[in-house]
């Protein structure tokens, strides 16, 4: 296929958010676990991803504490704890929909048997985090399963950010179940009330750095392109409320998640690549949603590229945003710290590898004989002669890196 030239500007976001949240946390984005892409159950009893390895009645593979402790160990000795992957995150269904008399939330003691404050203590063990999760409602999303289940946070935030600080939780997710606005602030000044340092991250209101350190800006992710994909453009309008301490959030990652339980067409090792960079430039927040305990080599050099991670946790904290869309291959650009810019070349087509010339100067104005061109997958160093042409396969994606120093 024809190389198609760029002929556009580059305009990079500089307004970014006065207000970043102050709890001594999240400073860059987090990096951790999430069960529910991998296994969610919902409230109607259907799993978010059917498991193709395991038996055809176990296929629904929930989440309980020997899954948690599992996805621990995992994150440990496959070195992806050694990379940044800290945090190990519950999601909903840890509770048996209910309060008790003293208003304080019920552990379900059949998947949790040796409580919270063990698991944690665990995972601490492991050099991990805790993370917990709750709703600004009535009722956490996945209890509407339960007769009358009442363990939303809505008017209970200030006893249940002492119950998690009590658990030893270093991660809070606020849901967003029929939720109520105040609830989000209620659960932000309560948890700081507590003393302990937990990362605050919320379903609810958007662009609110004051608020929390991270929030969602999209519905629901699954592991198709199409939902990926389009993720990544919605969130994109919110590029200028992201700053250190305050970040969007498109929902977790899918990579490693290669089928689908509903017959679309699934992500494979490019989209999984194409998905990190991505997730990687716009400064989202890494939290892997597939089954580390049962990781393909491919999917575990993907998750642990140094080099990718090290774009998402830049200091200055600049959201990278989509800069052209007018060819089949789309220009994503954003800046770093030391006067470095960071470029991915998405291919759109999944069927056929598109070629493209990038006219550098475009991209990064700086562009001298001295400039360092980094390819961040390949993890080779390019020359700084043209014709810079990069063939991408379907659905994958080049990284770049310049700078003016070596990388």
């Amino acid at each position: 296929m024809a190389a198609k030239r760029l002929a556009w500007c580059v305009f990079f976001v500089f307004c970014v958010s006065t207000q970043a949240l102050d709890n001594g946390v999240g400073l860059t984005p987090p990096m951790g676990f999430n069960p529910w892409n991998v296994f969610g159950i919902s409230s109607k009893g259907t799993c978010k991803l059917p498991l193709p390895w395991a038996p055809a009645d176990h296929q629904c593979h929930g989440f309980n504490e020997s899954v948690i402790i599992a996805v621990g160990e995992a994150l440990v000795s496959s070195g992806l704890k050694d990379v940044g992957f800290k945090y190990v995150n519950l999601d909903c269904g840890y509770s048996t929909g209910h309060r008790d008399s003293n208003g304080s939330l019920v552990v379900n003691t059949t998947r949790y048997p040796h409580g919270m404050v063990w698991l944690g203590n665990q995972l601490h063990t492991m050099g991990l985090q805790f993370g917990m999760y709750s709703d600004a409602g009535d009722t956490q999303c996945c209890s509407r399963i339960y007769n009358n289940p009442n363990d939303g946070s809505l008017g209970h935030e200030n006893a249940d950010a002492d119950q998690f600080a009590s658990w030893g939780v270093d991660y809070l997710k606020h849901d967003g179940c029929d939720s109520k606005p105040s609830s989000y602030t209620d659960m932000r000044d309560a948890l700081n009330k507590t003393g302990r340092h937990i990362y605050y991250s919320i379903h609810g209101p958007k662009a609110v750095g004051s608020i929390a350190n991270c929030w969602r800006t999209t519905g629901d992710i699954d592991n198709t392109w199409e939902s990926m994909y389009d993720r990544a453009i919605e969130n994109d309008q919110y590029a200028a409320s992201a700053s250190p301490g305050s970040f969007n959030d498109p929902d977790m990652l899918e990579v490693g998640n290669f089928f689908h339980g509903n017959g679309l067409t699934a992500l494979g090792d490019a989209e999984g690549r194409t998905q990190f960079s991505l997730w990687a430039l716009i400064k989202a927040p890494l939290l892997i949603g597939t089954d580390v305990t049962n990781m393909t080599k491919e999917t575990l050099a993907t998750l642990s590229n140094k080099e990718v991670i090290a774009v998402n946790q830049d200091t200055l904290g600049i959201q990278g945003t989509l800069m052209d869309n007018s060819t089949s291959v789309d220009v994503w650009t954003g800046k770093l710290a030391n006067q470095s810019v960071v470029v991915a070349l998405v291919n759109k087509d999944g069927e056929n590898e598109n070629t493209m010339e990038l006219d550098v100067k475009k991209v990064y104005p700086n562009f001298n004989s001295n400039t360092h061109i980094r390819d961040l997958w390949s993890h080779t160093n390019l020359p700084n002669s043209g014709p810079f042409t990069f063939k991408i396969p379907p659905h994958d994606t080049v990284m770049l890196k310049f700078s003016q120093t070596a990388c």
